[in-house]
């Protein structure tokens, strides 16, 4: 089966599969960690953006947004709903190691495990470079991985999803020696009466290998946390969130009493997440 993702076929049911995906979950820790580090921000950039609605989430918030993703397909969803609510973002057509973008902007973030998606350092370093040289001297990056403990306790299997206008096998491939998550779908659109067959494939990294990688493109100082606690992360942990800073003096000392409240807040608010 050809290698592609995020095609016509599951572009088209992504937000319809996707709809228990808790995007204000999401918002809501992001600026938890921007007011835990102080950080401002007005100019944007959504990394791997896909159907858009992480976008819309900043651009109803009054952020400036750009967001970028490598399918026009998911672009044309994201486009789609924007036309509908009106925000004012722009969308860009492109892959992550080779965008371009107009200007500087304050923050970039990337989630959803996206990045997992690039298979080879050397490639997830060109993204790094990529994202480095976007962003102001001020600004910083935030995104999520799955770690390789999570992606390789992954099981097994297949799972049928039916919708109103369509019906999708979904199977789960776990590729132990090459260390990949393999997702095959198998998409039936019933009104155009087509049948089309997609692969995602994920793979993992450990922690030092992203946090040295940063720094060698530049980043100065890196906080890794579990996600949606403030505790430091660990290989052992699932879904880890960096926060990559541009300037290290940047940095402001925070209260110890903050941390600890941030983080018995979002402890209790992980324990009932599914994510």
């Amino acid at each position: 089966m050809e290698n592609k993702a995020y095609t016509f076929s599951f572009a088209s049911i992504y937000d319809d599969i996707m709809g228990a995906v808790p995007y204000n979950l999401w918002y809501d820790y992001l600026h938890e960690l921007m007011d835990y580090y102080k950080l401002k921000a007005n100019k944007v950039l959504d990394l791997a953006c896909g159907t858009g609605n992480m976008s819309i989430l900043f651009a109803e918030n009054d952020y400036q947004v750009t967001g970028i993703d490598i399918s026009n397909q998911m672009l044309d969803e994201a486009r789609r709903k924007v036309a509908m609510i009106e925000p004012e973002i722009e969308f860009i057509n492109s892959d992550l190691r080779s965008f371009n973008v107009r200007g500087k902007f304050d923050m970039a973030f990337c989630l959803f495990d996206s990045l997992n998606y690039i298979l080879n350092i050397n490639e997830l370093e060109k993204v790094f470079e990529n994202v480095y040289q976007t962003l102001d001297k001020e600004g910083f990056f935030i995104f999520d991985m799955n770690t390789i403990r999570r992606l390789m306790s992954i099981k097994a299997g297949t799972t049928v999803i039916n919708g109103d206008k369509y019906s999708c096998v979904w199977e789960d491939i776990i590729d132990h020696k090459r260390m990949l998550w393999q997702v095959k779908l198998k998409i039936y659109l019933k009104e155009l009466a087509e049948y089309h067959e997609e692969l995602h494939q994920e793979t993992g990294y450990k922690i030092q290998e992203i946090k040295d990688l940063l720094r060698k493109v530049g980043f100065e100082y890196v906080d890794v946390y579990n996600s949606y606690t403030f505790s430091k992360a660990d290989d052992n942990d699932n879904r880890i969130y960096f926060i990559a800073f541009m300037d290290k003096a940047n940095v402001r000392e925070k209260p110890a009493l903050l941390k600890s409240v941030k983080n018995v807040k979002w402890g209790f608010k992980k324990l009932f997440s599914d994510t």
